[in-house]
């Protein structure tokens, strides 16, 4: 690709899903992007470095690296707490593992084989949630004072809105707000973040390259 090897560009991601008549192999499309450039940290390469802790050296992906920035704009530390991450997606919850993981807490995934979810959701001291259901997860399962974390984007019906739909997240907020100690809304809390993480990764990115170039000179 000619963008990977033009030292003006600095950040590249592809936009997913990929739309097509004609399936596209997504793996081969994001792995095509140089692990260097990769400010969606989508990259096979990228990933496996976050997976084995080496978080100073690669991208981390936007929202999961928002979701960590939210969580520590709480003021509560991740070390030694319990995090329940809902959902296993490349791009939110198997990253967003990995985050939690390196930084010290015990960490539960679960999905949609996940038997007994309301219990495990109860034991979560921080509860990141990617599941793609509509308010899925009801307020009396959050434990008295958890961080929850809703990534979900969803459409529902509603006749008062002009468009006759309005957005919710995964988790049912006005039940959660209750028990919870800090909580994302949908839209406005993690969807302005990812943009603000991805901006931050282009800038590295370029700093990167500048040092590079000026070591070489």
């Amino acid at each position: 690709m000619s963008v990977n090897e033009n030292l003006s560009v600095h950040g590249l991601i592809v936009q997913l899903p990929l739309d097509s008549i004609n399936r596209i192999d997504t793996e081969l499309i994001t792995n095509a992007v140089s692990p260097d450039k990769d400010v969606d940290g989508l990259s096979c390469i990228n990933a496996g470095k976050l997976s084995r802790g080496d978080l100073n050296d690669c991208f981390i992906p936007c929202t999961p690296n928002g979701c960590m920035e939210l969580i520590r704009q709480t003021g509560v530390s991740v070390a030694g707490k319990h995090g329940v991450v809902i959902g296993r997606s490349k791009i939110v919850g198997a990253p967003m593992h990995d985050l939690l993981l390196w930084n010290h807490a015990t960490v539960t995934t679960c999905h949609s084989k996940t038997p007994d979810l309301p219990e495990q959701v109860g034991r979560a001291d921080i509860l990141v949630v990617g599941a793609g259901r509509a308010e899925m997860v009801r307020g009396e399962w959050v434990k008295e004072g958890a961080v929850v974390i809703d990534c979900g984007i969803n459409h529902v019906p509603d006749e008062t809105k002009a468009s006759g739909k309005r957005v919710v997240g995964d988790v049912h907020y006005a039940s959660a707000n209750q028990r919870a100690g800090f909580i994302t809304p949908v839209p406005g809390g993690v969807g302005p973040m990812t943009v603000a993480m991805l901006m931050e990764n282009t800038v590295q990115s370029a700093q990167r390259f500048l040092l590079r170039s000026q070591s070489h000179r």
